[in-house]
């Protein structure tokens, strides 16, 4: 593909390329003229300035920040602890937004137990994040990972983004069987943060099993165009992993997302 191929508002995460160092997809990326990355804060390595200068030199636009697997309902000086830097990563790598999945509940703790301590511990890291000029959010995960949280639907993130004043950030891959997007889509599209794009086969496994966009059961084009109905301008991030992916190879599986998620960007006018 060349730069003129890829529509501006396709990212693709670190994520998509698990096993390679992060020097060689900012490479990759850049020669497809592929011009937004997202990082994860485990892929920044701690301390992060490593990974930041060599984003900073890549040219490349930073889409969005994410982290995951602490708990964030303890205590609310923990939760700034935990996310301050994935904010000040941010901040570095000039970034609006950061993100996190709601981290695990205590075995035996119901829901909406967790949900409410989480909205009580947030506003501290929520006031640094504001402060710092990024703008934080939840992610949704699959209820196949529940140790990584318990906020497992598009609704319930947008509910707690509507609680805690937060954004959030739309995975597909693990709300496309959810009732009614259309309407959570117009009702909550300036809260998203990025969309995150994969596909998913019916009837193989669940837990970290994605597929090239096109490749599975998912009615991608029918989720985009919504989004995009809606009014929703941000970047569509490409984030996959699996066996499928591994078997492919990195290259040719991002290539093709991102030839597929550029043709219908562009022929859409997005």
């Amino acid at each position: 593909m060349t730069l003129a191929s890829v529509h501006p508002r396709v990212s693709v995460s670190v994520v998509s390329a698990m096993r390679w160092p992060v020097a060689r997809t900012l490479d990759f990326l850049s020669g497809m003229g592929v011009g937004a990355v997202s990082l994860t804060a485990a892929r920044l390595g701690d301390p992060p300035d490593e990974v930041i200068d060599l984003v900073r030199g890549s040219g490349m636009t930073v889409a969005s920040v994410g982290a995951g697997g602490a708990s964030l309902i303890d205590d609310a000086q923990a939760t700034l602890g935990h996310l301050r830097p994935l904010i000040d990563a941010a901040v570095a790598l000039k970034c609006p937004s950061a993100f996190t999945v709601s981290g695990p509940a205590p075995e035996h703790m119901p829901t909406d137990e967790a949900f409410d301590r989480l909205v009580a511990m947030l506003g501290l890291a929520n006031g640094y994040a504001i402060q710092n000029g990024v703008r934080l959010g939840v992610e949704h995960n699959s209820v196949a990972n529940r140790e990584l949280g318990f906020v497992s639907s598009l609704a319930a993130a947008c509910e707690l983004g509507e609680r805690a004043d937060l954004g959030a950030v739309v995975e597909l891959q693990n709300c496309w069987h959810e009732r009614d997007l259309p309407r959570l889509f117009r009702a909550h599209h300036e809260r998203f943060l990025i969309v995150n794009v994969s596909d998913f086969r019916v009837g193989e496994d669940l837990k970290f099993n994605r597929r090239v966009p096109g490749d599975g059961s998912i009615p991608l084009e029918w989720l985009i165009g919504e989004l995009l109905e809606a009014g929703y301008a941000g970047y569509f991030d490409i984030e996959f992993l699996g066996p499928a992916i591994e078997a492919e190879g990195y290259g040719t599986a991002i290539a093709r997302s991102v030839e597929w998620l550029s043709e219908r960007l562009t022929r859409w006018g997005a």
